[in-house]
């Protein structure tokens, strides 16, 4: 293999992977170890990946507040994939939180089309407007300040008024999943702190994750994969098996 086909599959397993260690590539490729090194340098370089000790990762974005406005503007296949595998964990009579996602958007479209009876529970103005004439759904809305965007209610009596619910399953919207420390991340401290709580008072949690999410941060860490009982993608995700969660 020339130098230039071993440094392309470098950056597609460290895509694909997340992260890869110095030695594991010399023995992959039968070179040195000082080879290796050498590529992932000229491979920083270009911008295709960042080095750390003894090894490297992946360059991860930070999307920067992706206007809501123009997602729901935007099909994406994957939530609703998301949102049928989340309705299947849906049992009759239970309390359910919809977190502020657009997944968590399409979740509701699939509720107000079925005969489940349950209670839900909510921060986000359009689940609200989407399960209101439900006469099977008990709805709860947490009010608050409402975020810039207008779309959902989060600040510190959001997280007050939540003391006073048991909910059997969440279902939260992430920004960012990194699979190399197990960080899940969102753009608002307020945000985060509303998940945190929603975790704390849930019997059992789900994260839900789009493909891209795997390669982005938020600037708020809100919490581990540890943290959470199931993680909610679209398709298989490698890189997990350090962490006490469920693929689903």
């Amino acid at each position: 293999m020339f130098a230039k086909e071993r440094q392309e599959d470098i950056v597609n397993k460290i895509n694909l992977q997340g992260s890869v260690k110095v030695k594991d590539l010399a023995l992959e490729y039968d070179v040195t170890e000082d080879c290796i090194r050498k590529d992932l340098s000229l491979l920083e370089r270009q911008g295709l990946l960042k080095k750390e000790y003894g090894g490297a990762i992946s360059i991860r974005n930070n999307p920067h507040l992706y206007s809501s406005t123009d997602r729901k503007k935007t099909p994406n296949n994957e939530r609703i994939i998301i949102a049928q595998k989340a309705i299947e964990l849906i049992n009759e009579n239970e309390t359910i939180y919809l977190d502020v996602s657009l997944s968590s958007l399409e979740i509701a479209i699939l509720l107000n089309e079925s005969s489940k009876e349950l209670t839900i529970i909510t921060n986000m103005i359009d689940v609200l407007n989407t399960l209101r004439a439900n006469q099977n759904i008990k709805l709860i809305f947490i009010g608050g300040t409402i975020n810039h965007e207008g779309d959902a209610f989060w600040d510190s009596m959001s997280c007050m008024m939540l003391d006073y619910f048991r909910i059997d399953k969440a279902f939260l919207g992430v920004v960012g999943v990194n699979t190399n420390n197990g960080q899940i991340s969102t753009y608002y401290i307020d945000d985060g702190f509303m998940k945190r709580k929603v975790i704390a008072q849930s019997h059992k949690s789900y994260l839900m994750c789009e493909s891209r999410k795997f390669k982005e941060d938020g600037d708020f860490i809100f919490g581990s994969l540890n943290d959470i009982d199931g993680l909610i993608v679209s398709d298989i995700t490698d890189n997990l098996n350090d962490f006490d969660v469920d693929i689903i």
